[in-house]
C-alpha cells in the first residue's frame, strides 16, 4: 500500500514542462452583427442574434486564400478540402446547450437568454415557435420549465446552462463585448488569435429552419433513448477550428487581423513573463449581400 501511494504521489508531481498558458482577452461584436431583418419585415437589434463565437490561437493569418482573413493552413491533402490550421488552442464565447425539446437541438446558445420566456419570444419572432416533442406549440414559460425539470431531473433553474445572465455588455461605441479565456493553450510568442461568429439562419420565406446554425452537427452529441426511440442532442463539429472555411457562410462575422490580436509576452508586477491580452474584433461581415 505504501509503495502504491508513493507512485501515485510522484505521478501527480511530474512536471511535463509544456509551454502552456491561459490566454485571456476580449471579443467585440459590432451592433450590425446583432441586427437582423425578421420575417415580419421589422429590422431588430438583439444580442440573441449573436451566435456562438469560435476563437483559436494560430501561427498566422492568411489574407489571400479566402474572401476574409483566415488562419494559415498546412498542406492541402485532398483537392476539395482546405488544409488543417493546427490551432494551438481554442475556446468559444457561448456554446450549444440542449434546451429540453428536440426541435431546439443546436438552436440555443448559452449566455444569450435570460429565462424560458426569453427563448419562447425569440423563436416566436423568427416565426418558428418552440414546439414540444408532440409538435404542440409551447406558449407558457412554466410549461417549458417543467419539461426541462423532467428531462434533466433538475430541481432549479440554476441547473439550466442555456438561461441566465447575458454574456455580452454594450460598450461606449454601442458594440457588444465579452471576455474569454483559452485555457491550456500552447504559448507561441507572436501567434494570432482569430475567430468568427456563426450567425443563426433567418429565412424570410421558409421559416421552419430559422434559428439553426451551420456549425451544428445534428447527428452527434448525447443520444438519449426513450423506449424504442432515440435522437441526438447535437454538438459543434469537432473540426470547426481546424477547417473553419467549411462552416463560414453568408451572414457570419469574421475577425480582422490586427496588432491587437497578436499574443506576446510581457513582464507583470511580480517580474514573471505572462501573455498579453488580445482584443478580437469581429468586424468583417462575410457575404452579407447573400445572407437574406
Amino acid at each position: 500500500m505504501v509503495s502504491t501511494l508513493v507512485i501515485l504521489t510522484l505521478g501527480c508531481a511530474f512536471e511535463e514542462n509544456l509551454p502552456e498558458a491561459d490566454i485571456s482577452g476580449t471579443v467585440i461584436v459590432p451592433a450590425a452583427a446583432a441586427t437582423r431583418l425578421l420575417p415580419s419585415g421589422e429590422t431588430v437589434e438583439d444580442p440573441r442574434f449573436i451566435g456562438p463565437i469560435y476563437l483559436g490561437a494560430f501561427s498566422g493569418i492568411d489574407d489571400v486564400s479566402f474572401g476574409y482573413p483566415h488562419p494559415a493552413m498546412g498542406p492541402i491533402v485532398t483537392g476539395d478540402e482546405p488544409g488543417n490550421t493546427f490551432p494551438y488552442g481554442g475556446t468559444s464565447v457561448g456554446r450549444f446547450d440542449y434546451a429540453c425539446y428536440q426541435e431546439l437541438a443546436c438552436k440555443v446558445v448559452t449566455g444569450r437568454f435570460k429565462d424560458y420566456a426569453d427563448v419562447l419570444a425569440y423563436f416566436k419572432g423568427l416565426e418558428n415557435p418552440v414546439v414540444d416533442d408532440n409538435g404542440i406549440e409551447v406558449t407558457n414559460a412554466s410549461t417549458f420549465q417543467q419539461a426541462c425539470y423532467e428531462y434533466f431531473y433538475a430541481t432549479s433553474d440554476e441547473e439550466m446552462a442555456f438561461i441566465g445572465a447575458d454574456q455580452f455588455k454594450v460598450n461606449a461605441d454601442g458594440d457588444y463585448e465579452a471576455s474569454f479565456t483559452m485555457a491550456h493553450t500552447v504559448m507561441v510568442e507572436g501567434m494570432s488569435v482569430w475567430g468568427w461568429m456563426d450567425a443563426p439562419l433567418i429565412d424570410l420565406a421558409n421559416t421552419s429552419g430559422n434559428g439553426a446554425f451551420s456549425t451544428c452537427d445534428t447527428g452527434a452529441g448525447r443520444e438519449p433513448t426513450t423506449y424504442d426511440e432515440s435522437y441526438f442532442e447535437g454538438r459543434v463539429y469537432s473540426d470547426a477550428l481546424n477547417t473553419p472555411s467549411q462552416y463560414i457562410y453568408g451572414g457570419d462575422w469574421v475577425a480582422s487581423a490586427t496588432e491587437d490580436t497578436i499574443v506576446t509576452l510581457k513582464e507583470d508586477a511580480a517580474g514573471d513573463m505572462v501573455p498579453t491580452n488580445p482584443t478580437v474584433r469581429l468586424d468583417i461581415g462575410f457575404g452579407l449581400e447573400d445572407a437574406e
